[in-house]
C-alpha cells in the first residue's frame, strides 16, 4: 500500500508540476500572432477570380471609392470618408447595397424621399449596413478619423476600374456617366 501512495502521490505531484510551469515553457510550438498588414495592389481585378484581405485593402485605401472588384452582376470598392465628411445623399432605384465599416464610426441615414431620413443608426468597426434598392441613404463620419468602409453593389454601379480620388470626383463621375445613359 505504501508504494501505491507513493506512485500516486509522484503522479499527482509530477502533473501539477506540468501544469504549474510558467506559460512560455508550456508548449514551445506555440507561436505569437501579431497583426501583419500586407501591402496591397489597387486596382480592378474582376471579374477573374480574387481572394484577397480585404480589411488590408480597406483601411490602406487613401481614396474616396476605388473598384476592386467588378464583375457581371456585382461589384465591391473601398472608400475612405474623411473626417466631418460623408457619401452625399443618394439612392440607387435599382441596386442593392452592402456597406462594412472597417475602422472609424458615424451615422447611416435612411429614408424613402430625398432629404426625409426616418432610419438612423450609429455605426463602427465591424459594423454591416444593408440598404434596399430604392432607399435613399448617406452615410455620415462624425469621428476625427476617416471613416474606411467597403461596398458591394448588387448589380454593378460604377464602370470597371473606377477611381475617385475625392468625393466631389465621385459625384461629377456619377453625374457624367448617368447623363450618357438616357
Amino acid at each position: 500500500m505504501k508504494k501505491t501512495t507513493l506512485f500516486l502521490f509522484l503522479g499527482t505531484f509530477l502533473y501539477l508540476a506540468a501544469c504549474t510551469q510558467p506559460a512560455g515553457n508550456q508548449n514551445q510550438s506555440e507561436t505569437t500572432v501579431t497583426e501583419v498588414t500586407s501591402e496591397v495592389e489597387f486596382k480592378d481585378f474582376g471579374p477573374d477570380p480574387f481572394v484577397f484581405n480585404i480589411e488590408d485593402y480597406t483601411v490602406q485605401n487613401e481614396t474616396y471609392r476605388t473598384s476592386i472588384w467588378t464583375g457581371t452582376y456585382m461589384q465591391m470598392t473601398v472608400m475612405s470618408i474623411p473626417a466631418g465628411g460623408d457619401i452625399g445623399e443618394e439612392m440607387h432605384p435599382d441596386i442593392d447595397q452592402f456597406l462594412r465599416v472597417e475602422a472609424g464610426s458615424g451615422i447611416i441615414y435612411m429614408g424613402d424621399e430625398e432629404g426625409i431620413f426616418n432610419f438612423e443608426e450609429r455605426v463602427e468597426h465591424d459594423f454591416a449596413i444593408f440598404i434596399p434598392a430604392g432607399k435613399w441613404h448617406n452615410l455620415v463620419n462624425d469621428s476625427n478619423e476617416p471613416l474606411k468602409v467597403y461596398s458591394i453593389y448588387s448589380p454593378v454601379e460604377h464602370p470597371h476600374s473606377t477611381v475617385h480620388k475625392t468625393q466631389e470626383e465621385g459625384i461629377a463621375a456619377h453625374e457624367h456617366e448617368h447623363s450618357h445613359q438616357h
